[in-house]
Order: C-alpha cells, then sequence, then structure tokens
C-alpha cells in the first residue's frame, strides 16, 4: 500500500468570519491510498493556514508508517495502532486529524473490496440524508446580504439553514435572526452557531432572547473547554444547545455527555479520528440517550449518518467540492447516497494540482 498526500489551498467565493476566527480559504492535506490490487481510497483533514496544513502532511506521511504491511480493511485495528504511534505526542490536535484522513481513506478501501458504497457495509438503511445549509449566513456578510443569501438557500431546496452570530451587541444578533426569519418564514427550520464567542452570561441572556427565534439548536454558544458553563446553559435554556465539534473524542465527549453539556452531540469528522472515531462517538451519544450531529466533511458524514438511527441533520459545506469529480447531489433538501462501491468520490487530480500552493506558500 502507498500513501499520496497534497497539500490544496482550496479558495472561497469570498472570505468567511466567525466571532472566533477569518477564513479566506481552506487548506487541506488530501490523502490518498493505493493498495497492489488497484484500490484506491481517498480521505483528507484541513487546518487554518498553509503551515498547519504543512504540518498535517507531515503527520500523515508518518502515521502511514503504521500502515505499511497492513490490511486496509482491518479498519479498526488500524485506528488502533495509529492512535497507540501517537500516544507520546498526544492523540489528539494534528494526530487526531492525519488519522482521520487515513482511516477515512481505509474505510473506503474496505467497502470498494466489499463492492458496496460505506453506507451500506455500515448497515445503513437510508440513502437520502436531510441537511442543512452552512455555506452562507457568515458574520461578515450584512443584515441584508443574509437575508438575500437565507432567501436563495431556501429557493434552491434546503430544508434548514444555519446562521452565524457573535456580534458584539446581542441586539444585532438578534436582527440578524429577525432578517434570516422574514425570509424564510417562521417555521423553516433554523440553527445559530455562536462559534465559542460567549462568556457565559452573555450566552445566558442571548438563550433567553433567542427563544423568540424558534431555532433548532443553538450551537458552541461559550468556549469548547467550558463543559460546566454548557451544561448550565442546557439547564436553563429552552432551546437545544448543541456542542461537540471542537472537542476530541472520545474522552472529550464523554466528558460533555457525563456532564449533561449538550442536548445534541456535534461531532467533528477530523476531530473524532475518522470514520471509526466518529462511529464510536454514535454509540457513546446513544448510550447517553441523545442525537448526534455531524460536522463538516457531509461526503463522508452522510454514510455514517445513513447507519445511525439518532443521527440528525448533515451539515452541507461545499468546500471541498472543487476538487472532487463528483459531488454529492443534493435534492430537495436530502443527500443523495451513491450506490458506488466506497465512498463513491473521487479526486479530481488536475483540481489537486490547480490549488497546490506555490512553494513555501
Amino acid at each position: 500500500m502507498s500513501a499520496t498526500p497534497a497539500h490544496v489551498r482550496v479558495p472561497l467565493p469570498r472570505p468567511l468570519a466567525v466571532s472566533t476566527f477569518r477564513l479566506p480559504a481552506v487548506d487541506t492535506c488530501a490523502v490518498t491510498l493505493r493498495t497492489r490490487e488497484g484500490l484506491k481510497g481517498i480521505g483528507w483533514c484541513f487546518a487554518f493556514g498553509p503551515e498547519r496544513a504543512r504540518a498535517l502532511m507531515a503527520m500523515v506521511r508518518d502515521l502511514f508508517g503504521v500502515l505499511i504491511g497492513k490490511d486496509p480493511r482491518d479498519a479498526e485495528a488500524n485506528w488502533a495502532a495509529m492512535r497507540r504511534s501517537a500516544s507520546f505526542v498526544g492523540r489528539e490536535g494534528l494526530s487526531a486529524m492525519a488519522i482521520g484522513a487515513l482511516d477515512t481513506a481505509c474505510w473506503d478501501i474496505a467497502a470498494q473490496a466489499a463492492g458496496q458504497p460505506l453506507w451500506r457495509l455500515l448497515g445503513g438503511t437510508r440513502r437520502e440524508i436531510p441537511c442543512y445549509a452552512s455555506e452562507g449566513l457568515w458574520l461578515n456578510a450584512t443584515v441584508d446580504e443574509i437575508q438575500e443569501e437565507a432567501a436563495s438557500l431556501k429557493a434552491r431546496g434546503f430544508r434548514a439553514m444555519k446562521l452565524r452570530l457573535g456580534k458584539p451587541a446581542l441586539e444585532e444578533d438578534m436582527a440578524r435572526v429577525r432578517a434570516v426569519r422574514e425570509a424564510i418564514g417562521a417555521d423553516f427550520p433554523l440553527m445559530v452557531d455562536a462559534n465559542q464567542g460567549w462568556e457565559l452570561e452573555h450566552a445566558r441572556r442571548a438563550c433567553r432572547e433567542l427563544e423568540a427565534g424558534r431555532l433548532v439548536w443553538i450551537e458552541e454558544p461559550v468556549d469548547h473547554e467550558d463543559i460546566p458553563g454548557m451544561a448550565a446553559l442546557v439547564k436553563e435554556s429552552a432551546t437545544d444547545i448543541c456542542t461537540g465539534e471542537t472537542n476530541y473524542g472520545p474522552v472529550g465527549l464523554r466528558n460533555i455527555l457525563e456532564a449533561g453539556g449538550a442536548d445534541v452531540l456535534m461531532a467533528d469528522l477530523e476531530r473524532c479520528a475518522g470514520v471509526t472515531g466518529w462511529l464510536r462517538a454514535a454509540r457513546l451519544a446513544g448510550e447517553f440517550g441523545r442525537p448526534i450531529t455531524p460536522h463538516l466533511f457531509h461526503e463522508v458524514s452522510a454514510h455514517l449518518m445513513s447507519a445511525c438511527p439518532h443521527a440528525v441533520w448533515c451539515e452541507h459545506m461545499p468546500w471541498w467540492e472543487p476538487i472532487l469529480k463528483e459531488p454529492l447531489p443534493v435534492r430537495d433538501g436530502l443527500l443523495v447516497l451513491p450506490d458506488k462501491p466506497g465512498l463513491g468520490i473521487e479526486f479530481d487530480e488536475a483540481a489537486i494540482r490547480r490549488f497546490a500552493p506555490p512553494a513555501g506558500g
């Protein structure tokens, strides 16, 4: 088996901003594994900025050494071996992200070898997965712009969408919620995301005010390490609190659940260290009687949701569509899973080369 990691810098249509960061492009480590039998599996992870992406590339190359001589179909054993190898430097951060890309590629190969799409290999039954639009309504857009975006997303057939909050004054955030509600209607499913931008007391006020918005959930209202604060909001808020995307599984997600820190657990594919880790997070959420929702990576996450009856709302973020040959289609607000073996998607090699940053860039 061989590995080919590639650094690609996928530009965004316009720079985006949330309460805690600004992003002009998505620096991605795109990983392709090839077997002697001719199978090719893909996975990817990303970081904010080219230097961190280069660090991810180095970690992928290093951890791939663990897989040499291994059968990629033994995904669980390979995942455990990579985590053992990363123990000294830590199993979170870059290690988890690199393991995630490699693990996902192994699952892609395993499903191809079985002649099945990944969702079916995992025992999935749903081929159409409800998703919400997460590609717009950013904090750096004006009220008029988000109102136009919201109307456009609804017209495109999305059945739900997410708005970013975190303006200095709470009334500014409330004005944005009202503007979006005017565009989509009172009953259209709407999530909001503070991206960890609020202190606890501000979050308490915001949760009370936001009850009028009839929201599906309020996402990451406070810092992801403030689990007691998150738990307090779960008890006090009439609106569901969704968190977990920035916490690393399985320990980090268990800490949230044990503290009662989430009504809805959000698990991130790369911070869970790939498909194997995400499925463990899903089982964990089930044990605590909580629904789970994926963060990003809908091209993979939708497969996992098919096999997880308590999974809700797949986040649709088209960041990586420019480097894929055939993105997953969205029809009438539903992600349609492929019949092709594996993930059913491939990297566009020409696009990988086109988006490669210049040396040292």
